[in-house]
């Protein structure tokens, strides 16, 4: 699979990321943690991804955004671990660091398919297409950062570390929601895949 993406420099992560934190914005989101990935990009994140600094851990999103916050209840929570019910734990690697545009450097699973039926099957349960329906090609991945304008070369020095620590042995046993007031992230439930 090709790194590259033709999704006009952003990545579907933009959707999140491109939340100021500073902005008032309620979302959900459902997404699989990915904690192995933390010892190699959790500094870096830090840094450069909004997200790490308020609350949202590494990570492969699945649906964005998914039922606002305050429209949650508890009958969502249970469909949501109802349809996850058969769907099993699995794993897979980050094995190659890779790009969207010049403005997002990312970590990309192997294999991306498990993560694709996730997103499907989430989607089109509660019809909540990823990311609004934006993008035509759902491409899982871990965001390491964001580029500011001008400062695109110290995302390209990443680049050539994270290379030489890959691959990273992942596996995926749950699918977290996470809410977001745009300043703060916190898991709201947790479901775990069999």
């Amino acid at each position: 699979m090709e790194c590259a993406s033709s999704q006009s420099g952003s990545s579907p992560a933009t959707q999140v990321v491109g939340i100021s934190p500073a902005a008032h914005c309620e979302q959900s989101a459902l997404l699989v943690p990915v904690p192995e990935a933390e010892e190699v990009v959790g500094h870096w994140r830090l840094v450069h991804d909004p997200l790490a600094r308020s609350g949202v851990p590494a990570h492969v999103t699945l649906v964005v955004p998914w039922v606002p916050p305050e429209q949650i209840k508890q009958e969502h929570l249970e469909e949501l671990e109802a349809l996850l019910a058969g769907e099993p734990a699995f794993d897979y690697e980050l094995d190659r660091v890779c790009w969207f545009g010049q403005r997002v450097l990312w970590l990309a699973p192997t294999p991306a398919a498990p993560f694709i039926h996730l997103t499907e099957l989430l989607a089109g349960h509660f019809e909540t297409p990823p990311w609004q329906g934006e993008f035509a090609e759902v491409v899982p991945h871990v965001t390491i950062g964001h580029a500011i304008a001008g400062e695109e070369g110290s995302l390209a020095e990443i680049e050539a570390q994270m290379t030489a620590r890959l691959p990273v042995a992942c596996r995926a046993n749950e699918v977290d929601v996470m809410c977001g007031d745009g300043s703060q992230w916190s898991v709201r439930h947790r479901v775990s895949l069999r």
